[in-house]
């Protein structure tokens, strides 16, 4: 009795399916992607102006919120249940005014919450904070060699999550 040998098939990969799954990541990536607006490498040679001035940035007057939970504006001591009334006579003084708030880690939460329920009060749409920089980082200025437990002469402010959002 003879058998009949079967010809053996190659073993087929079905590229529809793995084309179809492909597109379905692309289209993923592509909607998940943040675009940013990219501005153009081209050098321009500006105009000059006999008018032009260079935009002057203001430095923020800092609103310090120490650990004894005392509230100050600059070097002057502010009643927090007084501080909103206080920067709304600022910024009605001075409608550029700016301000940032820098306070110790071991400051109660509950007064730093009142600050910014009083920032928002008096109309401040943006609030940065300052934080020290670690440690163990290594030092990018003179003044990240200070201590982890003391914040910095002239720190950066970095935008807080906590900005009162605007009217």
């Amino acid at each position: 009795m003879r058998f009949r040998l079967k010809t053996r098939r190659s073993p087929i990969i079905n590229i529809v399916s793995l084309i179809d799954i492909l597109c379905i990541v692309l289209i993923f990536f592509v909607v998940t992607t943040v675009f940013r607006r990219e501005e153009p490498q081209i050098k321009l040679d500006l105009p000059k102006s006999s008018q032009a001035k260079p935009a002057q940035q203001a430095t923020p007057e800092i609103i310090s919120v120490t650990e004894e939970e005392k509230v100050y504006v600059g070097d002057k001591e502010v009643p927090a249940d007084q501080l909103g009334d206080y920067l709304k006579s600022r910024k009605s003084d001075d409608p550029t005014a700016k301000f940032a708030l820098k306070a110790s880690k071991k400051a109660p939460f509950e007064v730093i919450v009142k600050v910014m329920d009083a920032v928002k009060i008096a109309g401040i749409d943006e609030l940065p904070t300052f934080t020290a920089e670690d440690s163990t980082m290594t030092p990018a200025s003179p003044d990240a060699t200070a201590p982890a437990n003391q914040i910095p002469a002239s720190p950066t402010p970095t935008p807080s999550p906590f900005t009162p959002p605007a009217p």
